[in-house]
């Protein structure tokens, strides 16, 4: 990274970034005060250092960025910070930083380049939002999901999950049509939402599979949780018109312990074991059945040709 040289001179930075809107600039002295600037910057002001420009979080991190710069220490590259912004909140930024000798006289400076980056970043959110969003039901997808369970997992967070499949969903598909199980799907989602709580967590993680995370939640709970959802599907089955099929659904729970994998494969088995006992019902995987932790197999040594 070269320092590069430029005469001292009023407006310096007008002259030099005339016309580029897009972009701000700022100058600084070797004390890392602004002296001059071009463009509408949140928060600038002339005479402050230039790492007040910064939220507190991140003004430490500015700082040592311009230490660097005007050291040498490293290549001169794109660093991103959030600026106070107006009452939407802090403004998404790039920076770079530049040393500048301002002259013979004057010793060596910075030059501040900034670019809003906000738009990117709105996009960055969206994009993650939707690849962690089941576009259906709204609910978070597989993906998520299972992110959050090895979270809660890994940080020995206490609590429950409970997997919710739907019965005969494939058959009422074949009956009525892929739409009709679309409408079937965005109906359940919104009473599943409706008789959970607040504090849970909920995911469709498969085509009529869905999963609720009860943070803090025991067995007995998740169980009560469960037969809340096979209660309401019953008053549903009630009022279905004649000639439909049952709209039910088998539910497995575990908790979630120190195994994400374990903790899943659990509650499908519980799902299997409800399903075997006529569906519609809520169940916990039977000590018998419960899976262990996946071990390393290590390959026999091969036997001796002696």
């Amino acid at each position: 990274m070269g320092v590069h040289f430029v005469p001292r001179g009023e407006g310096l930075l007008m002259r030099l970034w005339a016309g580029v809107s897009s972009e701000i600039a700022l100058a600084c002295d070797r004390a890392g005060r602004i002296t001059e600037l071009c463009g509408a910057l949140p928060g600038a002001a002339i005479g402050l250092p230039l790492w007040e420009l910064a939220i507190p979080g991140q003004r430490e991190r500015l700082r040592r960025a311009f230490a660097a710069a005007l050291a040498q220490e490293q290549q001169s590259d794109w660093i991103e910070l959030a600026l106070p912004g107006a009452a939407s909140g802090p403004e998404w930024f790039e920076l770079r930083i530049d040393p500048v000798m301002l002259g013979p006289d004057h010793g060596l400076g910075a030059v501040c380049i900034a670019r809003s980056i906000e738009q990117r970043r709105r996009l960055e959110r969206e994009a993650f939002a939707a690849a962690m969003t089941d576009p259906l039901t709204g609910f978070t997808n597989r993906t998520a999901f299972t992110a959050m369970l090895a979270h809660l997992a890994d940080h020995a967070v206490p609590g429950c999950i409970a997997l919710v499949d739907l019965d005969r969903f494939r058959a009422f598909n074949l009956r009525h049509g892929h739409a009709a199980g679309d409408r079937l799907l965005v109906s359940f989602a919104r009473l599943l939402r409706q008789v959970t709580q607040p504090q849970h967590i909920l995911s469709r993680v498969d085509g009529e599979t869905f999963a609720v995370i009860m943070p803090g939640a025991g067995l007995g709970e998740a169980h009560a949780s469960g037969a809340a959802i096979t209660a309401a599907l019953a008053e549903v089955a009630l009022g279905a018109q004649q000639g439909e099929l049952p709209f039910s659904a088998s539910i497995g729970i575990a908790q979630i312990g120190q195994d994400a994998d374990v903790a899943l494969r659990t509650a499908e088995l519980a799902v299997t074991e409800a399903k075997a006992l006529g569906r519609a019902r809520v169940s916990a995987c039977p000590p018998r059945l419960r899976v262990l932790p996946r071990q390393v197999q290590l390959a026999p040594e091969p036997a001796s040709l002696s």
